[in-house]
């Protein structure tokens, strides 16, 4: 029985790695509730979800480049300078005296206000805006399907691990019925010692059962603490609302084999890339093209307190010259413009490039994860044929060590077989039913696996 115990927990280690795969039919309510409660406790899903949310803020950014852009501009500032003016020279008629000869330094001085709005629109980006657009729309589809995906392999792992909870049940029966059993037969071993008809080795071959019966409760305890935490840190579910959700442990048969993998999320998120890559190749060849905007502004400038002194001045001596306020009010303006870079040093070649080669390296990506999906399709497709068939050889097997353990408990009350005998019928029977359920497990992780592999997972449960 020990090395039947130690064979459970191999199955039950490699398990929790495994896969597992569920029809619609077989999946509790409750459970379905937890996964539900893991994908909002999921910070996995929670960054996904804040990354997805950035990319629509990306393409609220982009739309907006199609709307007016407004700005309003104030300023205010104090000039002081000193130079040299020199003019030309002006003869005054008739008297032959000459205005402006030579140079005259001057020193100035003024201060100036200014108060505007300019508005600018883009007419036509070349198509580098709507494009952008789409690719960005395209990105968030792909990021949308990778969040399907992670709920996807959240949905089998919570799946998988509820499977192995209730495996543990399942023991914990088969320990009861054994203890039953050992126990009623040690009331008969003592008694038939005190009446001289047993020996004691046969008290002591029982006891020795039971007590390695009582080192598997201390094992199974582990190993459910341990699922249970696993439990409590994916779902945010307590101790007791999760040892509450119990179910049988049945086979789950899929009605429909699936065919492909294109429903695969990965698959879809891939090829929603392959768009956004096209459409980010279309908007690098667009900037080949100029770009027009319609521009218009208002403003208000005035120019006051400003002196300018020339010095010696011939005929004037030096000259002061005043001036209250300059004032234009309004100024405006209308007009179109266009932009147009005709030469970048080959960057905008080099740009072009970079996106061919992002086509190229999602086209090899998608042929290369959809070969291999349809690869791991196929090989789910013969895992689940095979655990099904493994189930029917099982189901015989349980009917087998069923009867022979019945056999066994009258032949041994009949004294025609000892206890030893007895015990070994006891450990054939545990050691049956613990693979049969281990069995179980496999099948039903085959099946989880195989929906998984087709993408059709959560719509099987959810459906």
């Amino acid at each position: 029985m020990r090395k039947s115990w130690i064979w459970f927990l191999y199955l039950l280690s490699v398990g929790g790695g495994a896969q597992v795969a569920l029809a619609q039919q077989g999946i509790d309510s409750q459970v379905k509730e937890a996964i539900q409660k893991s994908f909002q406790n999921s910070k996995e899903l929670q960054i996904k979800s804040l990354e997805l949310d950035k990319t629509e803020m990306e393409a609220a950014e982009v739309k907006g480049k199609k709307l007016p852009h407004v700005e309003a501009t104030g300023l205010y500032g104090f000039l002081y300078s000193n130079g040299s003016l020199d003019l030309p020279t002006w003869t005054i008629p008739g008297t032959g005296l000459g205005l402006f000869e030579g140079a005259s330094n001057f020193s100035t001085r003024t201060q100036a206000a200014y108060a505007g709005v300019s508005v600018k629109q883009i007419l036509f980006s070349g198509t580098q805006i709507p494009n952008g657009e789409k690719a960005i729309a395209a990105k968030a589809e792909a990021q949308t399907y990778l969040v399907q995906a992670s709920r996807e392999t959240m949905a089998k792992d919570i799946l998988t691990t509820f499977d192995q909870v209730m495996l543990l049940h399942e023991v914990d029966k088969l320990i009861v019925d054994s203890e039953k059993r050992l126990k009623k037969e040690q009331v008969k071993v003592n008694q038939a010692i005190a009446n001289g008809l047993a020996i004691p080795y046969d008290r002591d071959k029982l006891k020795l059962a039971l007590l390695e019966l009582e080192s598997k409760k201390v094992e199974l305890a582990g190993a459910r603490n341990l699922l249970v935490k696993k439990l409590r840190q994916e779902t945010g579910l307590s101790e007791e609302e999760i040892l509450h959700i119990q179910y049988q442990l049945d086979a789950m048969p899929i009605a429909e084999m699936p065919l492909d993998a294109q429903q695969r999320s990965e698959l879809q998120a891939l090829t929603a890339s392959g768009k956004a890559y096209d459409f980010l190749y279309k908007k690098e060849k667009g900037g080949a093209l100029p770009m027009f905007f319609a521009f218009g502004s208002a403003s208000y400038l005035n120019i006051f307190d400003t002196h300018l002194n020339l010095k010696s001045v011939p005929l004037l001596g030096n000259v002061d010259l005043k001036a209250n306020s300059l004032q234009g009010r309004p100024n405006l303006m209308v007009g179109v413009g266009a932009k147009w870079e005709i030469f970048s040093g080959g960057e905008h070649k080099s740009k072009i490039r970079q996106r061919q080669l992002d086509q190229e390296i999602n086209q090899v990506k998608l042929r290369d994860t959809e070969e291999k999906l349809n690869l791991l399709l196929e090989k789910n497709k013969v895992s689940y044929q095979n655990a099904n068939q493994k189930l029917n050889v099982g189901q015989q097997q349980l009917k087998v060590a069923e009867n022979s353990l019945v056999m066994a408990s009258k032949q041994y009350q009949a004294g025609l077989i000892a206890v030893t005998d007895f015990l070994a019928s006891e450990n054939d029977w545990y050691r049956v039913n613990l693979g049969y359920y281990s069995t179980v497990i496999e099948q039903r992780a085959a099946a989880l696996e195989l929906l998984h592999s087709a993408g059709k997972l959560l719509q099987t449960i959810y459906e």
